[in-house]
């Protein structure tokens, strides 16, 4: 029914943001409902990662990410985000926090002492942050690099299942030692990304500094200009004393 004088001084939205105090000419009044403090805790979901009652680093020193069900976690990374990564520091208890449409908590309101470490779209990862015993890293990197043998060089293309932003042999290392699939990766100490447009969380730069593999084969001895090198497994088990 088009009409050149749609009425108009009552108008409703589906969003509660006030685009302008300026009232206009007409003298507008902008009102929002007002919700319990109960309903607005239930439009907030937070989720615990497993194993986060336990004190203590429950991810590597210096980890530059933490997976959460098919989502990763860059830390450091998101809007608002200050913490930095930190080759002495770990990250202990986590919780994912989504807000909801009307507010949002704080991350010392969900679990005491964490602070926001990663941020994808309006989900915030709190953690507590914990400082890396010097004696224990020393001794875990030491540990972790007997199980490895390094060489200028690359891994398979398009053949690496996990990326993330360490850029440190120690980081990469852990995350490959932690996961019995993986089999080599190749790492660089430089702040390597890509485009990944196919995927949860679509990104024009997803970190990719260190990346795993499944397979053990060199692709080339060429590290490229960012100079990756690439490290595979020694021994495909303890208890088997032969080379992957």
């Amino acid at each position: 029914t088009p009409t050149l004088q749609k009425k108009d001084s009552c108008r409703l939205y589906k969003v509660s943001q006030l685009r302008s105090s300026d009232p206009g000419s007409s003298g507008r009044q902008f009102c929002r409902k007002t919700v319990s403090a109960e309903a607005e805790q239930e439009d907030i979901e937070v989720q615990y990662l497993n194993g986060s009652s336990a004190n203590g680093c429950m991810h590597p020193c210096g980890a530059g990410s933490v997976p959460m069900g098919n989502v990763e976690f860059s830390i450091g990374a998101g809007a608002g985000i200050e913490y930095e990564v930190s080759a002495d520091m770990c990250l202990g208890n986590c919780a994912t926090v989504k807000a909801g449409l009307l507010q949002t908590v704080s991350c010392s309101a969900v679990l005491p002492g964490s602070e926001k470490v990663s941020k994808i779209g309006n989900t915030k990862l709190c953690c507590v942050t914990e400082v890396c015993p010097s004696t224990t890293t020393a001794t875990t990197a030491s540990a972790i690099g007997q199980n490895f043998k390094c060489e200028d060089g690359q891994g398979p293309a398009f053949a690496s299942y996990r990326h993330t932003g360490d850029n440190s042999f120690e980081a990469c290392a852990a995350l490959c030692d932690e996961d019995s699939e993986c089999k080599s990766f190749d790492f660089t100490e430089a702040n390597s990304s890509h485009p990944e447009l196919l995927s949860l969380t679509p990104t024009l730069q997803k970190k990719d500094s260190c990346r795993l593999y499944k397979v053990s084969q060199l692709r080339s001895s060429d590290p490229g200009s960012s100079g990756r090198q690439f490290c595979r497994r020694k021994w495909l088990h303890a208890s088997l004393r032969r080379w992957v």
